[in-house]
């Protein structure tokens, strides 16, 4: 079975610390999951902590919200992977973003923020961008990454190709060449840019040129956009990183 992930994201606990848990978690965990006392749980706080620990006690509480009592017996610390890998891509419409944002979360980006290019048709708004968020902490518990993924606002393309010292700019496109092993092996950021279902504009393409960005392609056909964002991502974080 399975053990259950909590997130906690401003849990900084200590080895034979109880802590109490609340609200939806506890919720998730007592009624969902089922859980039972004596079980082993994961706790994580997005930012590389993983504390396992055993769940001594499940109770109501007064207000009638159910509530877990865990007692934290071991604590790691998972380190960042390098390179940094943040995929600026367009956004899909309607679930297909919400998709994309768990399949970045699992192949191991650091971020995601929407580009907003000529062909953008979805520009998402505060509520969505929340959402987004908590597709992200879903992902997280499910695939048990330390690290969460960044949501970040919206960026324009103009934006998104200048040149920042230490950073590898690559745009997906079905023109470019296949991605080689040495592709990120000075890098320690990757910005990764993935145009709309239409297609970067001929405007664009000049300007990613002009500006030293190398077109790669991550597969023999052409890509839903939000394909090529999480193909894209996991074969750069497969790729050696710098030493």
């Amino acid at each position: 079975m399975a053990i259950h992930r909590i997130l906690l994201e401003d849990l900084a606990p200590q080895i034979g610390v109880r802590i109490v848990i609340g609200g939806d978690e506890a919720h998730h965990a007592a009624r969902v999951k089922r859980s039972e006392v004596g079980d082993p749980i994961n706790l994580l706080n997005g930012r590389g902590l993983h504390a396992s620990a055993v769940i001594r006690d499940i109770r109501k509480s007064r207000q009638g919200t159910w509530e877990l009592e865990v007692e934290v017996t071991s604590i790691t610390i998972e380190e960042r992977a390098g390179p940094r890998i943040e995929v600026l891509a367009a956004a899909a419409k309607g679930d297909r973003l919400e998709e994309m944002i768990d399949g970045l979360s699992q192949v191991g980006a650091d971020a995601y923020r929407p580009l907003l290019t000529r062909r953008t048709v979805v520009d998402p708004r505060e509520g969505k961008m929340n959402r987004l968020r908590r597709v992200a902490a879903e992902s997280l518990k499910q695939c048990g990454r330390g690290w969460l993924l960044e949501i970040e606002d919206a960026i324009t393309f103009a934006e998104a190709i200048k040149p920042t010292p230490g950073t590898l700019v690559l745009a997906a496109d079905a023109s470019g060449a296949s991605l080689p092993a040495s592709a990120v092996a000075t890098a320690d950021r990757v910005v990764l840019l993935v145009g709309p279902e239409g297609g970067f504009s001929d405007e664009e393409f000049a300007q990613l040129k002009a500006a030293g960005v190398t077109l790669f392609r991550f597969a023999p056909h052409v890509l839903r956009v939000e394909t090529a964002a999480v193909v894209g991502a996991a074969m750069i974080r497969t790729l050696p990183s710098p030493r």
